[in-house]
């Protein structure tokens, strides 16, 4: 008998923006373009009319509980005058684009 073992270089397909449910784990992907993870949370809420630090969080968008920070210094999606950057998010909620989103 052989053991062949094969490398998968592509990620595993993970779950999409598409169907994201309250307190969902989400990674937030770099909105610069950049191809990296800068947050890890929960989906608060997907309903446009929500507000988020007073602001309407509007179609395409998520509310989401940041509980883990990677990149301390990328930028947030929406900034506030108390949120400007990730760092700045750890506990809170935020608005992020449901295409920068990854469920898990």
């Amino acid at each position: 008998m052989r053991l062949i073992l094969v490398y998968n270089v592509t990620c595993q397909r993970q779950k999409t923006s598409e169907g994201l449910k309250a307190n969902q784990k989400c990674k937030l992907m770099d909105i610069s373009g950049k191809k990296r993870v800068v947050g890890a949370g929960r989906v608060h809420s997907i309903d446009p009319d929500q507000k988020v630090h007073h602001v309407r969080l509007g179609e395409n968008a998520a509310r989401v509980w940041v509980d883990v920070v990677n990149v301390d210094d990328a930028a947030v999606w929406r900034p506030s005058d108390e949120i400007e950057y990730m760092r700045d998010s750890l506990g809170s909620s935020i608005a992020w684009p449901k295409d920068k989103l990854v469920t898990y």
